[in-house]
């Protein structure tokens, strides 16, 4: 079935008060604010063509100059990928001698307005636990990737034991790297660290729970961006949690007042509660510490 933007309204609109807030808000400290505004930057590169469309060896640089302490690390791409599969998953894999981290960055869509207006919210059974179910379109995106990437990831981890994997991502990229980090914890990377700005909801409770329960979640929301509103909550969908919500504004320095750790799969005070999803929020989307998505190219236009 397909759902338009007048659906998601409607469906927001009949459930809006029928689930309670949860638990009270904190701000989060200085180190952690640091280490989200540096994990955006791995998310913002995914975007910039030479990354995900280049060879082994190639050092992460950002076209829109939003990556400056990406780039002032010592790093390089191991793998990468785009335009194999059906889903066009783009991304590549990164080792950051720097930081001593492998990095593995999903590149969002070029047309979530398109999503968002007509997208058809599917679930599967990802055979992560009893009764859970994933969205099917990103579970599907990691998927039609996983065999590949998993080869690398293993290779690379036990060439640098010591470094720590992070998965990445911004957008319907955040949807897929949450799902991702979740497969790849329990195939031998149980301390991967999953960093998702803007993602959408891609599990039901079963599911969300599940993924909460494990280390390492920190995702992110942001004023009254559409995006992370769908798949509609009317529809099954819920969050993992917890989420990072921001409160600043558009362009400015987010300080560590404006970023509330939020828990719940459905919680009234963050993202959630700013409405019902609309197109003309998406100043909000693009928006998180930096413009995560400032590399997309006239050749794959936002539309």
């Amino acid at each position: 079935m397909r759902f338009s933007i007048l659906t998601a309204l409607s469906a927001i609109a009949a459930v809006g008060h029928a689930l309670p807030s949860n638990l009270q808000a904190r701000d989060v400290p200085n180190d952690e604010l640091s280490h989200f505004k540096f994990w955006v930057e791995y998310a913002a590169a995914s975007y910039c063509y030479d990354n995900y469309a280049s060879k082994p060896g190639h050092k992460l640089t950002c076209s829109a100059h939003n990556c400056p302490q990406v780039e002032k690390s010592d790093t390089s791409i191991v793998y990468d990928f785009s335009n194999t599969t059906l889903t066009d998953t783009a991304g590549y894999i990164a080792l950051d001698k720097t930081n001593k981290a492998i990095v593995l960055a999903f590149r969002g869509s070029y047309s979530v307005r398109n999503w968002i207006a007509d997208a058809s919210f599917f679930y599967t059974d990802p055979k992560l636990c009893d009764g859970c179910s994933a969205e099917l379109g990103f579970w599907s995106s990691w998927t039609n990737v996983r065999d590949p990437i998993s080869k690398v990831l293993n290779e690379t981890v036990s060439k640098n034991p010591d470094y720590e994997l992070v998965v990445v991502g911004h957008s319907l990229g955040a949807g897929v790297a949450t799902l991702a980090a979740a497969d790849l914890r329990v195939k031998g990377h149980p301390s991967t660290k999953l960093y998702a700005y803007a993602s959408p909801r891609v599990a039901n409770p079963a599911l969300a729970k599940y993924i909460s329960a494990q280390p390492n979640n920190y995702r992110f929301t942001h004023i009254d961006d559409p995006v992370p509103k769908l798949p509609l909550i009317a529809m099954g969908y819920v969050h993992v949690s917890p989420e990072y919500y921001i409160t600043a504004p558009n362009n400015a320095t987010v300080s560590t007042s404006e970023v509330q750790v939020l828990q719940g799969d459905i919680n009234w005070e963050g993202n959630t509660g700013t409405g019902a999803p609309s197109l003309t929020a998406f100043s909000a989307h693009h928006w998180y510490f930096n413009e995560a998505d400032g590399c997309i190219g006239a050749g794959l236009p936002f539309k």
